[in-house]
């Protein structure tokens, strides 16, 4: 492509292109249609011997096969176009969803809505990297900033929607919550039709075309910026997998409360992320990530240590305003460190590092409770864990952040960058 087409390309990249980048995200959240029905899939099962541990496989195998989807795509982009890949993972999301459905109330029956499970959690660990994947290589500048901020609100906010239009269609019947994922389908065709192909050679490509050896363009800074970010992840997903139970065994309320406070806490990333990408990003002196280290680390003392109603709630609000914040200031940090044609498959590595550490999460979080004498707090273990833990993570990463800085500032992402407009912008 000449410079001539990419400039023609770049003014041609308008709301709509903008819309279904953003979109891409939400099918990440769709899992969320099938989460209300669990005890209602119980119930439906119990004859056919499907205990409680079977049940959760529901919900693990999908987190499981993210690590897998992942992967892939790295691999695959070598090999055919993004956007067929983007179309694969969606397609493995709608069958995975729709399919599972219409499976009989027998353990054979069980048995293929796991099937099923395993198809839309590959087609789930694809959409990760590709919705970040897809922004960093159409957009530049703080046209794409704005994007990363937006997708994590985005993706966020699709998920409530979906677990409460699941939540209705489960009181109907289980079968419903997964005949749900048939409204995706509008969005699935929106995609297909305004997002397209970025003009961006696979990892690895020669100068002649040639394929080498993808892995020489993740840079080193990029394996740092992963490996934490997968470390962390052992512990930041612990508000998810504990906060109902910790809501239970502290007597603040039912599952209802419980919801309130999830819902809440999305809202709050919600806004986070939107003030990230609107006003804060350029304004921290690239200490981005620790500040939102530091703000999870906060979330993490509240709900440990004000354990009460109105305490939960600024829990929830302050560590959603530092989640909603921490993730797109992630991404726009690996994308920093990465060469244009590595960001793909570099995010496709932090994927599957988060996926993989978040899966065991409760063996390390147990582990450390074990380690640092909290394990007796029952269910406040893990929190006990993170909020210290992450602190301590503040301060590498701002050490990091400070030694780099002083003899590579171009690799820090949060820097207050020149305002020049890129030629996006200016049709926007």
């Amino acid at each position: 492509m000449t410079a001539e087409q990419k400039a023609t390309a770049k003014k041609a990249l308008g709301i709509t292109v903008q819309i279904a980048a953003l979109l891409v995200i939400t099918l990440q959240y769709a899992k969320s249609f099938s989460t209300p029905a669990m005890s209602a899939i119980g119930a439906a099962y119990a004859p056919a011997g499907v205990d409680s541990l079977m049940l959760k496989n529901i919900e693990g195998l999908p987190s499981l096969m993210a690590i897998v989807g992942a992967f892939a795509v790295g691999i695959l982009e070598r090999y055919m176009k993004k956007k067929t890949m983007l179309i694969i993972a969606m397609t493995c999301t709608l069958v995975g969803g729709v399919v599972a459905g219409l499976m009989p109330e027998t353990i054979e029956g069980f048995y293929g809505i796991l099937a099923c499970r395993v198809v839309l959690g590959f087609g789930r660990g694809m959409i990760f990297p590709m919705a970040s994947s897809f922004i960093a290589d159409l957009f530049e500048g703080r046209q794409r900033d704005r994007l990363m901020s937006f997708k994590t609100a985005v993706g966020g906010l699709s998920g409530s929607v979906f677990q409460l239009i699941g939540g209705f269609l489960a009181v109907m019947s289980w079968r419903y919550s997964f005949i749900g994922y048939l409204f995706i389908i509008p969005i699935v065709a929106m995609i297909v039709l305004w997002l397209p192909e970025p003009d961006v050679k696979p990892a690895g490509t020669t100068a002649d075309g040639k394929r080498g050896n993808a892995l020489k363009s993740i840079t080193v800074a990029a394996w740092i910026v992963i490996l934490l970010a997968g470390v962390w992840n052992f512990f930041q997903f612990s508000y998810f997998t504990n906060i109902s139970l910790c809501i239970k065994e502290a007597g603040l309320g039912d599952t209802g409360f419980a919801g309130i406070i999830s819902s809440t806490q999305t809202l709050a990333a919600a806004v986070g992320a939107i003030c990230y990408g609107a006003f804060l990003k350029g304004r921290l002196r690239g200490f981005d990530l620790p500040i939102a280290l530091l703000g999870e680390a906060v979330g993490f003392w509240i709900l440990t240590h004000i354990v009460s109603v109105p305490g939960y709630y600024a829990g929830a609000i302050v560590y959603g305003l530092a989640f909603g914040m921490f993730n797109p200031a992630l991404i726009l940090q690996i994308v920093k460190v990465l060469p244009k044609e590595g960001a793909t498959l570099g995010l496709s590595l932090l994927a599957a590092a988060q996926n993989l550490c978040q899966y065991f999460s409760a063996y390390v979080l147990a582990f450390f409770a074990g380690l640092m004498g909290v394990a007796a707090t029952g269910q406040f273990a893990g929190w006990n864990v993170a909020w210290p833990l992450a602190t301590a993570m503040a301060v590498l990463v701002a050490v990091i952040i400070v030694i780099t800085k002083a003899k590579h500032p171009e690799l820090i992402a949060g820097l207050k960058e020149p305002g020049k407009q890129s030629d996006i912008e200016k049709t926007v």
